[in-house]
């Protein structure tokens, strides 16, 4: 009898490369809801929240700042409206929390202040800066992997991390890389994620570094509004970088410039913490026909090719 994987089993199968697969987000809106008026969480949660209903007006007003990303989020047990903002497009990242009497409380709040070096005002109050928070997506219901494999990696994070700093989400992106999870304040992305790996990520988390061979990518490069492409590039680039440099620290290279070399061909430039370039020029092509989504056909997926290059 011929057996079929899975889109994340396929995806280890064949080693997919993790860095380079997540999309650009300056600034993520994590709304604590199981949208009981929605149906619950559906494939498409958000979309789906914000065609009609309660949610409707308040997702356009989230949504009017620019390169965001809005996630409902939940916790088992959990009767709290929380709601957070993620600035990962600073040089110092941060996450703000508040407790909402009413979700219409967030039509006050001053999309354009964001941009701005200031904390975040709901209905005249401050929200609150906290040090750390982590999401998994468990969205099963958008593709099965993503509960098989977010749910045991969201209890292990509880128990390394403490319940309080931790949530599951709808979807993030790249199921077939379950589980896949944001470390926040930075939005530092991973995938293939088992829990076995828990331990380590959040411990390199704490003292600043990244969980390299679990990368996928972060939401934003300090200084640099990037489309998606370019942006995609750069996570690839990164983190060959940083293997061959052996650089892990969050801090230790940033991102000085992205250029254009020809048709899905850039070249990337890092600096790291003492002034040294580091250099790589990244091809984008397609790979063979792979399984995006459980139940999908497959279809090719963008795949990065890394040459490290001398610097000028």
């Amino acid at each position: 009898m011929q057996m079929t994987m899975t889109c994340a089993e396929e995806s280890r199968a064949v080693s997919e490369t993790l860095a380079g697969t997540f999309k650009p987000a300056d600034t993520f809106f994590l709304i604590e809801s199981s949208l009981p008026d929605y149906g619950g969480w559906n494939g498409e949660a958000v979309k789906s929240a914000a065609t009609g209903g309660p949610f409707a007006p308040i997702l356009a007003h989230l949504q009017s700042a620019p390169r965001t990303k809005v996630l409902f989020i939940r916790r088992p047990q959990s009767q709290a409206l929380n709601f957070y903002i993620a600035l990962t497009n600073q040089a110092a990242p941060r996450i703000y929390q508040a407790s909402l009497a009413a979700y219409d409380e967030l039509l006050q709040l001053d999309i354009s202040s964001l941009a701005a070096d200031e904390t975040p005002r709901i209905n005249g109050r401050d929200l609150d800066e906290i040090d750390e928070l982590y999401i998994v997506c468990t969205n099963g219901r958008h593709d099965p992997c993503c509960a098989a494999h977010g749910a045991p990696v969201y209890h292990e994070l509880v128990a390394q991390a403490g319940a309080e700093r931790v949530w599951q989400t709808t979807h993030i992106g790249g199921h077939r890389m379950a589980a896949t999870l944001i470390a926040f304040p930075q939005g530092i992305v991973y995938g293939h994620v088992d829990p076995p790996d828990v331990e380590a990520l959040v411990t390199n988390q704490r003292a600043g570094y990244l969980l390299a061979h679990k990368y996928r990518g972060r939401g934003a490069y300090a200084g640099h509004a990037l489309d998606a492409a370019a942006h995609q590039a750069v996570g690839a680039a990164e983190a060959v970088i940083r293997e061959r440099a052996r650089q892990y620290r969050l801090d230790d290279l940033r991102l000085q410039e992205v250029q254009v070399l020809g048709a899905d061909r850039q070249r990337v430039a890092f600096l790291d913490a003492d002034g040294g370039l580091h250099c790589a020029e990244v091809t984008t092509g397609l790979s063979a026909p792979r399984l995006t989504s459980c139940g999908d056909a497959p279809k090719p997926m963008p795949q990065h090719e890394v040459r490290l290059m001398a610097a000028d």
